[in-house]
């Protein structure tokens, strides 16, 4: 029997006691629902319930079916049992929680790089956090993308910081402590995938995997100089990572330059599926990576380049900024590049959109351990239960930046607005059209990936928290309308990188690197010439 079965627990605390339980749940329902049970139905429906109880019993009694089947056993890389915490001296910037040195395949393709991985991605044998005091986790598996880069010859280097639970825009509110710029040690490098752009600008890794919500990926790019891919929704496996809200989660990628990009992206793409079960119901059918470097021989001659009215003039951009990247993409025309000026105005509240999709949708998610539910597919049920553990025991130590998202969810709730949050969604629809028109017209649209350049940390908590939704003014959108997006590095303003942001169509990588290396080209050019050499 069960230790956790309904019969064994009225053997052992009694009837009486095991009715109280019901009465509770009664209550609760009321509460919850509006549904009350009147006393002279209360015997059917525990008549009932006991019946149901039985599916309890039966499933926790099912063992739990081998993750290793279904992707390969970690076993087949060694160096996860030796790992350790980085010394101040070797890790300036703060970019790293835990290192190691995981060898992969010594034949695959990408055995010249050595990545490292954002901490609520799961490598196994490595303690993940989600960049949180709350989460301590052993995960027993490697994620989908990380088993992919072994099997792809990369080394695993360690897990990277980031902002509590992917909360945060700044890689500032950090439970162990903040991220620093390569570029300048006094200035911010962003977040949430703070350590994963940090360690990549300064060349500690050669790549890293990141995950973005609202621009995670390619903001921290942005401030560090360096390239962030946010791949389509679903084109990149999420199974093993710890998500945020179900459908804005984007498993991403960052390097120092396109074609590595591209490369990795090449490996880490397409279908999680194992004997016709699709394993992350994120995914579409027939999902395929592509051969993304190959994009990167054709000439951009025939492209038309959208430059997104709305993705301009924001009350808090810097002005030097938004003509850097104006004049960058000038440059393009050099290359036979036409430039269209095309709006979608409600690009201008996206941030918005995630701001409630982001809050509602985490919260949902953290009630019910950190992986969502009520989707097909594997469910990750050692990190659900490690994150609800975590959470009850330790949630008076969430950083400011959740906390402030719970609580603006919770008064959501008390003011009876749930339905704020398909409103939202429905909104979202009307931002995929609109995109999507200007796509029709544009083989990719550009703007600025973050109106200005990386920030000093904040005098206070308040001021930390508040400015958090001026920086993904120009990524949030495509994390709810799934377009894939492109940050590349295009010029600096006061010696700080500035990042310009391509949205491209659907499942349409190809083209968005092809223009990003033609930037990434006219980039270096400018720079010579700007250096007089």
């Amino acid at each position: 029997m069960h230790p956790y079965s309904f019969q064994n627990i009225r053997e052992t605390i009694g009837w009486a006691s095991l009715k109280r339980l019901y009465m509770d749940a009664y209550t609760k329902l009321a509460e919850n629902w509006g549904v009350t049970v009147d006393q002279a139905n209360e015997e059917a429906f525990e008549e009932i319930l006991s019946g149901m109880e039985n599916a309890f019993e039966t499933i926790t009694d099912k063992a739990q079916p081998e993750f290793e089947l279904l992707h390969g056993s970690p076993d087949q890389y060694g160096g996860r049992e030796e790992y350790w915490e980085p010394s101040d001296n070797s890790d300036s910037h703060n970019a790293w929680l835990h290192r190691c040195s995981i060898s992969g395949s010594p034949d695959g393709r990408l055995s010249d790089l050595k990545a490292g991985i954002k901490d609520n991605i799961a490598v196994a044998g490595l303690p993940c956090s989600a960049g949180s005091t709350v989460l301590s986790f052993t995960p027993e598996i490697d994620a989908t993308a990380v088993g992919r880069l072994l099997n792809a010859g990369s080394t695993v280097l360690g897990k990277q910081n980031m902002d509590a639970f992917a909360m945060g825009d700044a890689g500032e509110i950090q439970d162990f402590g903040p991220t620093w710029n390569p570029h300048d040690p006094s200035r911010l490098a962003g977040g949430s995938s703070s350590g994963s752009a940090a360690a990549v600008a300064a060349g500690d890794c050669d790549i890293s995997l990141g995950t973005d919500q609202a621009g995670s990926v390619r903001n921290p790019a942005a401030w560090c100089g360096i390239v962030g891919c946010k791949p389509t929704y679903g084109l990149v496996p999420y199974t093993g990572v710890f998500g945020m809200d179900f459908g804005i989660d984007h498993v991403g990628v960052l390097t120092r330059d396109v074609r590595t990009n591209a490369r990795v992206l090449e490996v880490i793409a397409g279908e999680d599926r194992q004997n016709g079960c699709r394993l992350d119901p994120r995914q579409p059918y027939h999902c395929e990576a592509q051969s993304y470097t190959e994009s990167l021989n054709k000439e951009v001659t025939d492209l038309t380049v959208g430059v997104l009215s709305e993705g301009f003039d924001w009350s808090a951009a810097d002005p030097a900024v938004e003509t850097v990247v104006r004049d960058q993409l000038d440059t393009l025309e050099s290359d036979g590049v036409t430039l269209k000026t095309v709006s979608a105005p409600t690009h201008e509240i996206a941030v918005a959109i995630i701001g409630i999709v982001g809050a509602l949708g985490a919260q949902n998610t953290y009630h019910r351990g950190g992986v969502g539910t009520t989707s097909p597919g594997w469910h990750w049920k050692a990190g659900e239960e490690a994150f609800k553990q975590g959470m009850q025991n330790r949630g008076d130590e969430l950083s400011p930046a959740v906390i402030a998202s719970l609580l603006f969810a919770e008064r959501c709730r008390l003011k009876d607005i749930d339905s704020i949050y398909a409103q939202a969604k429905n909104i979202a629809l009307t931002l995929d059209k609109e995109y999507q028109s200007c796509l029709d017209e544009c083989d990719v649209l550009a703007m600025p990936t973050v109106p200005f350049t990386a920030l000093s940390p904040a005098e206070d908590t308040v001021t930390s928290v508040s400015r958090l939704a001026k920086i993904p003014v120009n990524t949030a959108g495509c994390n709810q309308t799934g377009h894939p997006a492109l940050s590349v590095p295009c010029g600096t303003v006061d010696e700080l990188p500035v990042g310009l942001q391509l949205i491209g169509s659907k499942f349409d990588v190809e083209t968005l690197y092809r223009v990003g290396q033609a930037l990434e080209v006219r980039t270096s050019i400018t720079n010579k010439n700007n250096s007089g050499s």
